[in-house]
Protein backbone atom coordinates (compact mmCIF):
# COMPACT_ATOMS: atom_id res chain seq x y z
CA UNK A 1 0.00 0.00 0.00
CA UNK A 2 1.29 3.41 -0.94
CA UNK A 3 1.99 5.74 2.00
CA UNK A 4 -0.99 8.40 0.69
CA UNK A 5 -3.26 5.08 1.29
CA UNK A 6 -2.25 4.27 5.07
CA UNK A 7 -3.83 6.01 7.94
CA UNK A 8 -1.46 7.66 10.58
CA UNK A 9 -2.07 7.79 14.07
CA UNK A 10 -1.86 11.38 15.20
CA UNK A 11 0.72 12.28 17.61
CA UNK A 12 -1.60 13.46 20.28
CA UNK A 13 -4.36 10.60 19.68
CA UNK A 14 -4.53 7.97 22.12
CA UNK A 15 -4.83 3.68 20.34
CA UNK A 16 -8.79 3.85 20.90
CA UNK A 17 -9.63 6.89 19.03
CA UNK A 18 -6.82 6.01 15.98
CA UNK A 19 -9.35 2.72 15.64
CA UNK A 20 -12.44 4.48 16.04
CA UNK A 21 -11.41 6.83 13.24
CA UNK A 22 -9.79 3.97 11.32
CA UNK A 23 -12.96 1.45 11.39
CA UNK A 24 -14.94 0.95 8.06
CA UNK A 25 -17.91 2.80 8.08
CA UNK A 26 -20.33 -0.09 6.59
CA UNK A 27 -19.70 -1.73 10.00
CA UNK A 28 -21.68 0.48 11.59
CA UNK A 29 -25.01 -0.09 8.60
CA UNK A 30 -28.28 -1.04 10.20
CA UNK A 31 -31.38 -2.13 8.55
CA UNK A 32 -34.04 -0.09 7.58
CA UNK A 33 -36.61 -0.12 10.21
CA UNK A 34 -40.37 -1.32 9.30
CA UNK A 35 -41.46 1.77 9.18
CA UNK A 36 -38.07 2.83 7.01
CA UNK A 37 -39.30 0.67 4.29
CA UNK A 38 -43.11 1.20 4.36
CA UNK A 39 -42.38 4.83 3.32
CA UNK A 40 -39.90 3.91 0.70
CA UNK A 41 -42.92 1.90 -0.75
CA UNK A 42 -45.45 4.52 -0.58
CA UNK A 43 -43.16 7.00 -1.84
CA UNK A 44 -42.37 4.84 -5.01
CA UNK A 45 -46.28 4.57 -5.02
CA UNK A 46 -46.82 8.12 -5.01
CA UNK A 47 -44.27 8.61 -7.48
CA UNK A 48 -45.51 6.07 -9.68
CA UNK A 49 -48.87 7.44 -9.07
CA UNK A 50 -47.51 11.27 -10.62
CA UNK A 51 -45.84 9.91 -13.27
CA UNK A 52 -49.17 7.60 -14.45
CA UNK A 53 -51.65 11.08 -13.84
CA UNK A 54 -49.02 13.13 -15.67
CA UNK A 55 -49.11 10.55 -18.52
CA UNK A 56 -53.43 10.74 -18.44
CA UNK A 57 -52.98 14.35 -18.99
CA UNK A 58 -50.49 14.75 -21.67
CA UNK A 59 -52.53 12.21 -23.73
CA UNK A 60 -56.07 13.86 -23.15
CA UNK A 61 -54.08 17.04 -24.10
CA UNK A 62 -53.21 15.62 -26.80
CA UNK A 63 -56.17 14.16 -27.76
CA UNK A 64 -58.03 17.60 -27.33
CA UNK A 65 -55.41 19.29 -29.55
CA UNK A 66 -56.30 16.87 -32.02
CA UNK A 67 -59.80 17.02 -31.86
CA UNK A 68 -59.66 20.79 -32.33
CA UNK A 69 -57.72 20.88 -35.13
CA UNK A 70 -60.16 18.88 -36.93
CA UNK A 71 -62.92 21.28 -36.50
Amino acid sequence: MSKAGKIRMKPTESSAEYFRRSRPKFLDWEPPTEEERLQEVQARRDAKQRELDKVIRLEKERQAAKKAARK
